[in-house]
């Protein structure tokens, strides 16, 4: 196995478990009386991920392009979230 492939494991499987977590943030954001805070961080996280997102594509040798639309693709999820439970 390359270190590509190896690296793309890592990252989807990474990228997983922020999902999960990022569900398990909105889910007590709904639960919440006042989910600011839950909106904060989703907020926060989806820059993360979307600066991130931009150095990889910027570097766009094999394997970061992919990463970088991995990461921009889970930080546009984290701005999702924050926006549904800003609508609750």
């Amino acid at each position: 196995m390359d270190k590509e492939t190896l690296i793309l494991i890592v990252l989807a499987l990474a990228l997983a478990v922020h999902y999960i977590g990022q569900k398990q943030l909105l889910a007590s954001g709904w639960r919440a009386e006042n989910p600011k805070p839950q909106i904060k961080r989703l907020m926060i996280n989806g820059t993360t991920l979307l600066v991130f997102a931009v150095f990889a594509l910027v570097a766009a040798k094999a394997p970061f392009g992919l990463f970088g639309i991995l990461l921009f693709i889970e930080g546009a999820v984290c701005f999702a979230f924050a926006r549904k439970l800003s609508r609750k």
